[in-house]
């Protein structure tokens, strides 16, 4: 991991984790309040996935709910 850089966690078993502990974080620090924020955190000039948050703001509101329900289900 490079300094001043964070890793963010696996997606995987975020929505068991939330079912079974009722824990709603998001991202390392808890600082974004839902899936859609954590992802938008992600789309600082400097972030390797820069990229991927264009794409996701990029898509309609239809399938940016989609991304978000697969998040929450896995």
């Amino acid at each position: 991991i490079r300094t001043g850089w964070c890793r963010t966690t696996p997606l995987w078993g975020r929505g068991l984790s939330r079912l079974c502990t009722g824990a709603a974080d998001r991202l390392h620090d808890c600082r974004a309040r839902n899936v859609i924020e954590a992802i938008m955190w992600h789309g600082s000039a400097k972030s390797d996935a820069r990229k991927s948050v264009e794409k996701f703001r990029n898509l309609s509101k239809s399938d940016r709910d989609a991304v978000v329900e697969f998040i929450n289900s896995i």
